[in-house]
């Protein structure tokens, strides 16, 4: 039977919540891991140069932003597919 035929599954409230919760804060534990560790331990670092500038800063200033996109990127595609996994449509009738 195709997709679009079959109804849709029952939508569970409280288990899309639990999982949407252990999953934000997984994404949070990391971010305050990434955040903490980098900065943390960056300091001795700072000796060396990387084109004038101490290389602590090219690991705190760009290797956090590609950092933070990666978290962002993950939580998106984690929750789309939480999404489809527990029958959550918002608003759609079916899946195009």
């Amino acid at each position: 039977m195709p997709e679009l035929l079959q109804p849709p599954a029952a939508f569970d409230a409280n288990a899309y919540w639990r999982h949407t919760r252990r999953f934000t804060a997984a994404l949070l534990l990391v971010w305050f891991g990434l955040t903490f560790g980098v900065i943390y331990f960056a300091q001795p670092l700072s000796e060396m140069t990387f084109f004038g500038w101490p290389l602590s800063y090219y690991m705190t200033s760009q290797g956090l932003m590609i950092a933070y996109v990666l978290i962002v990127a993950v939580y998106m595609t984690g929750m789309r597919r939480l999404d489809r996994k527990l029958g959550q449509r918002q608003g759609k009738t079916h899946d195009t």
